[in-house]
């Protein structure tokens, strides 16, 4: 990977995370807009410093097993905080 693709992935991750702070602090009602930024970041993760996009399709899907299991223990873990009762 050459210097150049590692900066701009860098700078693409500074900036997305400097328009989600902008975005909590200026426009708190949108917050929820804040998950696009977080996605991009992890796109850029992924595709950027991981080169998903270069390795075989193996590969690529067992990152996606690993991301679908994150995400199920996530939601699990916000049902399980949204739906318990106040006394417990």
């Amino acid at each position: 990977m050459s210097l150049r693709n590692l900066l701009l992935t860098y700078l693409g991750l500074i900036s997305l995370l400097a328009a989600n702070v902008l975005l909590a602090l200026w426009l708190p009602a949108w917050s929820d807009w804040a998950l696009l930024g977080a996605a991009g970041q992890a796109a850029l993760l992924l595709f950027g410093f991981m080169q998903l996009g270069q390795h075989s399709a193996l590969v690529r899907f067992f990152a996606l097993g690993a991301g679908f299991w994150l995400l199920l223990m996530f939601t699990l873990t916000l049902i399980d905080l949204l739906t318990r009762k106040a006394g417990f």
